[in-house]
């Protein structure tokens, strides 16, 4: 690989491994499992008493908030690049925030079309080394699913 080309824009390096129980850990189940508990969260703490965040707006907006230290205990990459992450948590994510307020189509737009999409990312991009901004959109993705589902699951726990 040329040295003279900055990382932000290489190419993504194929890992050695397709499959890999690092990657499926730390961009597929843990993103996902985080939103799953900011969305169960937001269910139980924030739905009975306040009409806004959503539960799964609330998982992205915690996951925007948390995501310098997502990116340490999920990417543990160059330090310095934490910052990539978030950019890539935010991009996907500000998106969701307003399908979510739209009430048309939310629940496709906002849950079963970003599923399709999750499930792609992460049956391709696993196969990569990326960088940061592409893991924090990825991650972006698991944590409104995650969040969606952490609701259900409270609230149907709730009942």
């Amino acid at each position: 690989m040329d040295e003279k080309v900055p990382s932000s824009i290489r190419t993504p390096e194929v890992k050695t491994s397709a499959v890999d129980f690092e990657t499926g850990l730390k961009h597929i189940i843990g993103p996902a499992v985080i939103g799953m508990t900011l969305g169960m969260s937001a269910e139980v703490f924030l739905t009975p008493n306040y009409a806004w965040p959503s539960p799964p707006q609330a998982a992205i907006i915690g996951a925007i908030l948390l995501s310098p230290l997502l990116y340490f205990i999920l990417l543990s990459d160059e330090k310095s690049r934490w910052w990539e992450y978030s950019v890539g948590m935010m991009t996907p994510g500000l998106f969701f925030i307003m399908i979510w307020f739209s009430g048309w189509g939310a629940l496709f737009c906002g849950a079963y079309g970003p599923l399709l999409i999750w499930v792609w990312i992460s049956t391709s991009w696993g196969q990569f080394d990326l960088p940061p901004f592409r893991y924090g959109i990825w991650h972006s993705f698991a944590i409104n699913i995650g969040g969606f589902a952490g609701a259900i699951l409270a609230f149907n726990l709730s009942l």
